[in-house]
């Protein structure tokens, strides 16, 4: 997929039932593309708008509410359409002067540079151990050296990412493969995610990019730019926890730590060269990890790059098929009721990837609906049909931490495509 299909297709990523291949199509190419990626960063912005929102009137218990969305889906895709192309344009004639306006501003001119490169390659020395995955970081380890050669040509991308002694990841343009030698041999598509989210390591670009959208997300995150004669230092420091640096590459795991992160540029090309990402927990802190002088626009051999050990490969992608396809046959089974207990725990629990598909009208609000239920109670479920509602309405007790209960109600459909019940309204 090019920039232009992207563009041509992007609205789709805001409809419950598009196509899962060309989902899938659409998040590679944003992996590799971070000009797409922030136009489709700015349409999401623009969509939360249009979404509908929880009604502020009080309602009483026996009142159901539901948000009903059958009609402003082709509202909002036309909207969605016509701030797409007014944000294309906006691009287009933006000025300098607008993106002083921005603490992120600083980032702008090492992302241009970076991403304009045909090939680097560099060497990271992180903390994690040398079989384990390569989102995996831990403080308390010792550094391990991970080698990473990336080229690229026409519209293709190759790389290879080796940690030392262990885990191997290769990519020849189509398919992916990871081993570990004499333990693991794997391979997949572009979509088969073997880096997880140290894919935010491999392009320079992103980790510059995180950076920015981390300033601009939050005020408590902040930017300080120093010079030598020979470089330009970009100091990042991410206090706002569980918002830092993209939850710490997206682990997840040390969302509670600031983090600290210094970006060496030199002066004559504007390229980032080296990094340092500190973690800052209970007042200590720690080099999580470093990269040593990338090297841009090296002359790398795409047959060295995407070589590969002769092995027995076990293609993954049958077995990821499977797993989604069986998914999705559990929840077609599932009850009004069973599935709204089920969307209900999810939230109580904070794991929303349980109900990630039915929770699709509240992702920006999950975090407000997590903290309100947290340690909260379920029971005595009820369904009930009214009017010439499609959904059905489920009452149910939900019972405070403190012990206080509550009458209340979720109401879930299954009109779509994939006759799966979602949230609409209620919560």
């Amino acid at each position: 997929m090019n920039c232009k299909e992207f563009k041509d297709k992007v609205v789709d990523l805001f409809d419950t039932t598009i196509d899962m291949q060309l989902q899938a199509e659409c998040k590679a190419h944003m992996a590799e593309c971070i000009e797409c990626k922030a136009y489709y960063e700015e349409l999401a912005e623009a969509f939360k708008v249009l979404q509908p929102q929880e009604p502020h009137s009080k309602q009483s218990a026996s009142e159901p509410v539901a948000n009903h969305h059958h009609l402003w889906h082709p509202i909002a895709v036309v909207a969605i359409f016509l701030l797409g192309f007014i944000i294309g344009w906006s691009h287009l004639f933006s000025t300098s002067a607008v993106a002083e306006t921005s603490r992120g501003q600083f980032f702008d001119h090492g992302i241009q540079s970076v991403q304009n490169v045909g090939s680097f390659q560099m060497a990271i020395y992180a903390r994690t151990t040398p079989n384990e995955n390569f989102a995996h970081l831990d403080p308390r380890a010792d550094f391990v050296r991970i080698d990473i050669g990336l080229l690229r040509q026409n519209d293709s991308v190759f790389y290879r990412v080796e940690k030392q002694n262990g885990r191997t990841i290769v990519f020849d343009g189509h398919t992916q493969y990871m081993w570990v030698p004499n333990a693991l041999y794997v391979k997949g598509p572009r979509t088969a995610n073997f880096l997880e989210n140290f894919v935010s390591l491999l392009y320079p670009e992103r980790l510059l990019d995180i950076q920015r959208s981390a300033i601009a997300f939050s005020k408590k995150n902040d930017v300080t730019r120093t010079e030598t004669d020979t470089t330009i230092i970009l100091t990042f420091k991410g206090t706002d926890k569980n918002r830092d640096l993209l939850q710490l590459l997206e682990t997840g795991e040390m969302g509670n730590c600031e983090v600290e992160v210094e970006n060496v540029f030199t002066k004559n090309d504007g390229l980032l060269r080296f990094v340092k990402l500190w973690v800052v927990d209970e007042g200590q802190k720690t080099l999580l990890l470093h990269i040593e002088n990338i090297q841009y626009n090296v002359i790398l051999n795409r047959a060295h790059i995407t070589q590969i050990p002769e092995a027995q490969w076990t293609d993954v992608t049958k077995t990821t098929s499977d797993t989604a396809n069986e998914r999705l046959n559990r929840l077609q089974q599932e009850t009004a009721t069973q599935a709204a207990e089920r969307i209900l725990q999810a939230i109580i629990s904070g794991n929303n990837n349980q109900a990630s598909e039915a929770l699709v009208y509240y992702k920006n609000i999950l975090p407000t609906l997590t903290e309100k239920m947290k340690g909260c109670k379920v029971s005595g479920f009820q369904e009930r049909r009214e009017g010439d509602y499609v959904g059905v309405y489920i009452f149910y007790t939900l019972t405070y931490p403190d012990g206080k209960q509550e009458q209340k109600h979720i109401a879930v459909r299954n009109d779509n495509e994939k006759h799966i019940w979602i949230a609409d309204g209620g919560l």
